[in-house]
């Protein structure tokens, strides 16, 4: 199977043409990105392989990819990549783009907490809650573990005052689950948190939407289900997807094939590959099943292209949507991980905002970890309701940075001092820490 997949990774890197569009260079003050390829110059990396924070927010942690260890060197040094002579985004070159080239970086709300919660208190962003119908101040977090040994996969609950469930969730491989009351409309405690893994129930009563610690819960066993993730890409394809998109095709494949290569721990790999536009477009939403073929999938990625799109949301709403309510997830998974590409946010609208609350409910209680990779031209628009997904489902958020030069301008994060990657390094530790830590 790896002699496969390393054999596939080669393959795949020849099938690939591909265009830049100038280089970007970062906005430190926290504005939106242009929509296009950037000018200017390229960034480069800071010597100690950090970037700096936005002042905005509380204080200044570092966070790691998957909240456990670093996993990478400090930093990246590299040159810019060239233009390729593509300046169309619907560019078809005969030049092989290979991986490693693009960089980012990745902030886990969930670790500095403080940090996040801080954000709001500053004016320029005191309005996300509101805009995008999220509060995320009544978090529950829960710690589920035997015997000092994580239980993965347990299914978590929040119940309410009346009986009725307020949140679920599942414990990931670090028997971490996070729960939320009052995220998208009023419920009434006190709360109970309900366990249930391998046939054996427990419960903590009298938990108030104002619990902070952590709860701790102790099951009989830590017998975990059978090494194996759910792996799926969904991918904006609109046109100002262009600067970038063939570079993050060229990533993705050689992430497919490393995250196997180079885990500590063999295991069961499915793997979809989805994309969407937007409403008026030749598609909404291309779904495509689970495979255990990683060819298939990769021919399926090859295929697309960047194209329509036309104003600034895309149908982000209906591509998480069909990612959760379309696909047949395994019912039991060390991982199931969702990640989401892209570089524009949903439409406002009660319909849209709705439908995306809805789905990020369902992939919280089906056990899916939602993992916005944002890409050249986002806002801070953006940016937050990427964050609010990727806090309601233990997930983590992941940017692309100015420094590989690749692209349309990316916006500084409103977050502290982050470590500057690879992507792919980035995306395959994040994977392969998903299903095998390497710290409990």
């Amino acid at each position: 199977m790896r002699s496969r997949l390393v054999l596939f990774a080669a393959l795949f890197a020849l099938v690939l043409g591909g265009c830049g569009e100038g280089y970007g260079t970062s906005d430190p003050s926290g504005g939106g990105g242009s929509r296009g390829g950037g000018g200017g110059a390229s960034s480069t990396p800071p010597a100690d392989g950090f970037a700096g924070s936005d002042t905005g927010g509380g204080g200044a942690g570092a966070s790691t990819p998957s909240g456990g260890g670093t996993g990478a060197d400090a930093g990246v040094g590299m040159e810019p990549s060239p233009a390729g002579g593509c300046p169309d985004i619907d560019c078809a070159g005969p030049e092989t783009i290979p991986p490693g080239q693009l960089t980012a970086g990745a902030w886990r709300d969930l670790d500095d907490w403080a940090f996040w919660l801080g954000l709001f208190d500053v004016d320029l962003y005191a309005d996300m809650p509101g805009y995008w119908g999220y509060d995320t101040s009544s978090r529950i977090p829960v710690r589920v573990g035997s015997g000092g040994a994580p239980v993965v996969d347990a299914r978590v609950s929040l119940i309410d005052a009346s009986g009725a469930i307020a949140w679920e969730a599942h414990s990931d491989s670090r028997g971490r689950a996070e729960l939320f009351a009052n995220l998208f409309e009023a419920q009434t405690g006190p709360f109970t948190v309900r366990v249930k893994a391998n046939g054996v129930t427990r419960e903590v009563a009298d938990v108030s939407a104002t619990w902070t610690t952590p709860i701790a819960i102790e099951m009989p066993t830590a017998t975990a289900p059978a090494t194996s993730l759910d792996l799926m890409f969904m991918i904006d394809t609109t046109g100002s997807m262009g600067d970038e998109m063939e570079y993050i095709k060229s990533e993705l494949g050689d992430v497919v094939a490393r995250s196997q290569a180079e885990s500590t721990q063999a295991f069961d790999l499915r793997l979809s590959m989805n994309f969407y536009k937007d409403v008026s477009d030749t598609y909404v939403v291309r779904p495509n099943d689970f495979t255990a073929s990683v060819d298939d999938a990769v021919a399926q990625l090859a295929a697309e292209s960047a194209s329509g799109g036309g104003d600034f949301p895309e149908a982000v709403d209906q591509a998480v949507a069909s990612a959760i309510n379309d696909h047949v997830w395994r019912e039991q998974a060390t991982a199931r991980l969702l990640f989401l590409v892209l570089d524009a946010p949903p439409h406002q609208g009660d319909q849209v905002l709705e439908r995306l609350r809805a789905a990020n409910r369902a992939a919280a209680a089906a056990g899916v970890k939602i993992i916005p990779v944002v890409a050249s031209g986002i806002d801070k628009q953006t940016e937050f309701v990427m964050r609010f997904l990727a806090i309601t489902t233990n997930g983590t958020y992941v940017f692309l940075t100015n420094n590989s030069g690749i692209g349309g301008d990316h916006i500084e994060p409103s977050i502290g001092r982050y470590k500057v990657w690879l992507l792919n390094d980035l995306l395959v530790n994040i994977i392969t820490e998903e299903i095998a830590p390497s710290d409990g």
